[in-house]
């Protein structure tokens, strides 16, 4: 079985991690002198929810692992800890990138297309720049501590490692005796 929220905190990851990015590249394209169209966001957002979803993916499970080993729901732990890994999980897929285009391996294997798709999004933000990526996962990280601490409130797995599958109702020992 699944940990409470487990759907909804990769979803989150994936839907609102790729806007946030998308939102923030098409900020910077507007600032650049581009026509401020919201077709231009949607177009990026589309690209971003097809290429950024094993990275973004990838990225929720890094901060859960991390923030669950440091058993933490505080806002500020989570921006710095969500920036930290964003940008050394894209700097290390962009080494990836830079390997995989160097060693030139044969593109008709399966893994050639899950190599392409999963190193397009950091190549790309490579390309816009590595001053935006911190940002972009301090804000990821934050809506996803929001998301975990909904479904997680006390935190994470209890010191004997077992998860509790439903929070405690106070209010539950009052409606029997009634």
């Amino acid at each position: 079985m699944t940990r409470q929220g487990t759907l909804a905190y990769y979803l989150a990851a994936w839907v609102i991690g790729c806007f946030i990015v998308s939102l923030l590249a098409w900020l910077i394209g507007v600032m650049a002198g581009q026509p401020a169209r919201a077709s231009v966001l949607l177009i990026t957002y589309f690209f971003g929810l097809v290429f950024g979803v094993i990275d973004a993916l990838l990225f929720a499970f890094l901060l859960r692992r991390f923030m669950r080993w440091w058993g933490t729901h505080a806002i500020w732990a989570w921006l710095v800890v969500g920036a930290g890994v964003g940008f050394a999980l894209i700097l290390l897929l962009t080494e990836a990138n830079n390997a995989w285009i160097s060693w030139n391996g044969p593109l008709n294997q399966p893994i050639a297309f899950f190599l392409s798709a999963l190193l397009a999004a950091p190549d790309a933000l490579r390309r816009a720049g590595f001053w935006q990526v911190p940002i972009e996962g301090a804000a990821i990280a934050a809506v996803l501590c929001l998301v975990d601490r909904a479904f997680n409130p006390d935190g994470g797995p209890a010191p004997d490692g077992s998860i509790p599958s439903v929070p405690p109702n106070p209010g539950a020992a009052k409606q029997a005796h009634v």
